[in-house]
């Protein structure tokens, strides 16, 4: 029984020193970038002292597309689009692109 008691403690100790560890470790990245971020603010900030309505930068934000053929997500500016019967489909490479298109054109030569 000295044993088992021994091996839970141990595990309990790992745990809350993992768990102590991670907290100061995100403590210390948010105080870094909320240093870095308040710099920017005062660097980016007009010499007159006029206030910008929007003083964020903005970050342009990236749609993923997934390839039908072998199931890869890719940003859409990366994707290279394909257009069949109105419906607008992303592939990642060419040869994605021509087994989709050689796929449809048996199934639509058995149909």
């Amino acid at each position: 029984m000295n044993l088992i008691e021994r091996f839970f403690r141990f595990v309990v100790w790992v745990v809350i020193l993992s768990w102590g560890i991670r907290l100061v470790g995100r403590f210390f990245a948010w105080a870094l970038n909320s240093a870095g971020s308040s710099s920017q603010r005062q660097a980016a900030s007009p010499v007159d002292g006029s206030q910008a309505a929007d003083s964020e930068p903005r970050v342009a934000s990236r749609q993923l597309v997934r390839d039908p053929v072998c199931g890869m997500h890719l940003a859409e500016t990366l994707a290279i689009p394909f257009r069949e019967h109105g419906e607008l489909l992303h592939f990642c490479s060419a040869e994605c692109r021509d087994k989709y298109a050689n796929g449809i054109l048996r199934r639509a030569a058995n149909a």
